[in-house]
């Protein structure tokens, strides 16, 4: 006999346990299922930057309440640790997107957001042992930085399980049943599950998992290789930083270390449990290269680890947010890489969405799934272009 419960959530990464937290925090019982194990996914290899810098006024209002909300007071507001660090932010911006970068920065105050456009020499003021050559401007946020993201799944979980919800891990869905335009239930590797609520939050399998429902979701897979650097014992502070000049971003983790990427050169296509987990040729030389030109004591780095992350990525890089034509059927995938920092408010608006049929934490219709069939992909009101090169 099937087991009944009142909301599946498929995905146990950060998206997947904010939503079960969120929907059981308003008495649903929810059943969490997992492929393999908590954190597994995407949200393991998160590089967890907790900054409110877009160039989508949407994507702020998330990356914003999530900070204010949650972030900000994660033990009183969800229990456990975030493991947030307030390291301050800067986004470097190229000296053709001056307008730009004004522009969005103007959005993200009348949002509330703390941050302000500084000139070049006031980066090299903040943080003497970054270059500031190659660009005249930055949006700087003294108020984000970085948090664990496996730590914050894991209180997510726990949170959500004191009030009733359930994890079952290494359990994955086979079949999405349905009858009658809406959706009945999943079929899974430990038996079935009736449920008249389904979210498909699975990450680089969300497409896999759409098309057991009938769906055709547009994501495909990106592979994106991260570093984790020993940091110079003569390298002062730094902050979390995006640099749109050199096309790289990077942080401190803890005291130790500097977690480190590039913009360009991911892979796209692969499978989603592609086994290899090796990097690209040239990540690592180009990284630090990339990385010399702002942070010159880099030179006397070294590597500690590399690891591979593997995530669903959407036609215009932005997430899917959405119920579907399938009653009770949703989808919080193709997070494109940006997941993490938004996942409370979006966890506590999609709650919204499939209890309330409307969102009031973050209005996060821009994200719907028609858009695609509309042709109305999502661009930023002062836009960049695509994160991912």
């Amino acid at each position: 006999m099937p087991q009944t419960t009142n909301a599946i959530v498929i995905g146990a990464g950060v998206m997947g346990a904010s939503i079960a937290f969120h929907l059981a925090e308003r008495g649903l019982k929810p059943t969490i299922l997992e492929r393999k194990t908590t954190a597994s996914g995407a949200t393991g290899h998160s590089s967890g930057l907790i900054r409110m810098h877009y160039d989508l006024a949407a994507e702020s209002e998330l990356t914003f309440k999530s900070y204010q909300i949650y972030f900000n007071d994660w033990r009183n507001r969800i229990g456990g640790d975030s493991g947030f660090q307030k390291t301050g932010f800067l986004q470097i911006a190229k000296r053709e997107h001056e307008a730009k970068l004004r522009g969005n920065v103007a959005n993200q105050q009348k949002l509330g957001i703390n941050t302000s456009v500084i000139s070049a020499d006031e980066v090299e003021r903040l943080f003497p042992d970054l270059i500031a050559d190659h660009f005249d401007y930055a949006a700087y946020e003294p108020d984000s930085g970085y948090a664990d993201a496996t730590l914050t799944t894991n209180s997510f979980l726990e949170s959500a399980k004191r009030n009733g919800a359930t994890l079952i891990q290494n359990c994955e869905v086979t079949a999405i049943n349905a009858a009658g335009g809406k959706v009945i239930g999943v079929d899974t590797a430990q038996g079935n599950f009736d449920a008249p609520i389904v979210v498909n939050v699975a990450g680089a399998w969300a497409k896999h998992v759409a098309s057991l429902a009938g769906l055709k979701v547009p994501l495909e897979t990106w592979t994106h290789d991260v570093a984790f650097l020993h940091r110079p014992s003569s390298l002062g502070r730094i902050p979390a930083c995006i640099d749109d000049v050199t096309n790289c971003y990077f942080r401190p983790e803890g005291s130790a270390l500097i977690l480190a990427a590039g913009e360009d050169e991911s892979l796209r296509g692969e499978e989603p449990d592609a086994e290899d987990q090796t990097p690209t040729d040239t990540f690592l030389e180009k990284l630090i290269d990339q990385m010399a030109k702002r942070i010159p004591k880099i030179e006397q780095s070294g590597l500690h680890s590399i690891h591979v992350g593997r995530d669903g990525i959407t036609p215009d890089q932005r997430a899917i947010y959405s119920g579907t034509d399938l009653h009770g059927f949703y989808l919080a995938c193709g997070l494109s890489g940006t997941g993490f920092k938004t996942s409370p408010a979006a966890g506590a608006s999609m709650a919204e969405l499939i209890l309330d049929g409307t969102p009031k934490t973050v209005d996060i219709t821009p994200f719907r799934f028609s858009r695609f069939a509309e042709g109305k992909l999502l661009q930023g009101e002062f836009g960049y272009g695509n994160i991912w090169k």
